[in-house]
């Protein structure tokens, strides 16, 4: 039943494993920042957040990417209705998310001093910038959402790269590829999203790379294990080499490694992607990014006024916040995420299917 189960994901694009990837990326996210400042440095080698972020970004690029493939109909139609879609998956839950960090920040109730992550007591924001904060324009209520901007650059960057290179050579292609690289390294504005725009158009043509002869079972394990060792290497770089900007190339490379090995091979991590809380993980990851820092801020400091201060140092506060945060972001996903999604595809994918049926 499961191998029938992947089987079809594969068919329609969705992937079970793909999501569980997802989900646990995002608890490596959580676990980045409740390490932000441990007595262990070396532990925060295995909650490479910065790696996690930009299995996002190549992940996004796949998905997006059969997407994109499977659309029908004049470009300009299909690239009004990708992006309204990409919206209304995004902002509605950003949007809440940030509200409640607003209410958060106005309302305070730790001191200056206990403040360790998000650092909400020392935080002055204009009137200007709170308006910016509900537009990806300021990310200081929720110091995640920088990726969030990138996200939508990469999003409307990659139906253009699609259309333009669709019946292209796949030299050609990685010549694009090349380019986007090239971007990424030079020194002009905008260096946080132009470094991982490369990312999008990564993930897009390990689609491609599916096409190619299936190798041994052990080939791909062999594969996802090496890209597993490449995805901590590139934390070590990020600890002790902060400025190694290859790192970025080193952690896409090894995440379109192991989709690749997931969806090509059928690995599934040693069953850690076929495992049901995983899977739920990966429901609810968009979530649990957006509301973590906020949940970890208030256990944190309350540990901080509490006699258990030095335990939250030693991972304690990362044991007692997840629970809290997967249950707050489940709550996101049932109010907020999963209706925006359901009105998504009752007003754009069924609507299209009519007309193409009609046509």
């Amino acid at each position: 039943m499961e191998a029938e189960l992947q089987l079809k994901a594969n068919k329609t694009g969705y992937s079970l494993r793909l999501e569980a990837l997802r989900g646990l990326a995002a608890l490596l996210v959580v676990g980045h920042h409740a390490y932000l400042g441990p007595v262990y440095p070396w532990v925060r080698i295995f909650f490479n957040g910065s790696g996690a972020v930009s299995l996002f970004f190549v992940l996004s690029g796949y998905v997006l990417g059969l997407s994109l493939r499977r659309g029908a109909g004049p470009i300009s139609r299909q690239y009004f209705v990708f992006i309204c879609r990409r919206v209304l998956r995004i902002y509605p839950a950003y949007f809440v998310t940030t509200l409640a960090y607003f209410f958060y920040w106005k309302v305070y109730p730790f001191s200056e001093a206990a403040s360790q992550l998000g650092g909400y007591a020392k935080l002055r924001l204009t009137s200007l910038g709170q308006i910016e904060s509900f537009l990806f324009l300021d990310n200081n209520l929720n110091l995640v959402t920088w990726s969030l901007k990138v996200e939508m650059v990469g999003s409307m960057m990659l139906p253009i790269l699609h259309f333009t290179s669709r019946k292209w050579h796949w030299s050609l292609r990685f010549v694009v590829l090349l380019l986007l690289l090239l971007l990424a390294f030079l020194p002009i504005g905008f260096a946080v999203t132009q470094r991982r725009l490369f990312m999008f158009y990564l993930g897009y043509l390990v689609i491609d790379l599916e096409s190619l002869p299936k190798l041994a079972c052990r080939s791909y394990t062999i594969m996802a294990g090496l890209c597993m060792g490449a995805f901590f290497a590139a934390a070590f770089l990020r600890d002790y080499f902060p400025g190694f900007q290859p790192r970025l190339f080193l952690e896409a490379i090894s995440a379109a490694g192991l989709i690749f090995c997931i969806q090509a091979g059928g690995i599934s991590l040693g069953g850690a992607l076929d495992h049901s809380w995983s899977r739920f993980a990966g429901r609810v990851s968009y979530s649990v990014f957006l509301v973590h820092l906020l949940i970890l801020d208030v256990v944190v400091n309350l540990f901080m006024q509490s006699p258990l201060r030095t335990a939250s140092e030693h991972g304690l506060g990362l044991l007692v916040s997840l629970p809290l945060v997967m249950l707050v972001a489940w709550s996101v996903y049932r109010c907020v995420e999963k209706p925006f999604m359901d009105i998504s595809k009752a007003f754009f994918s069924n609507r299209l299917n009519r007309k193409v049926a009609a046509a």
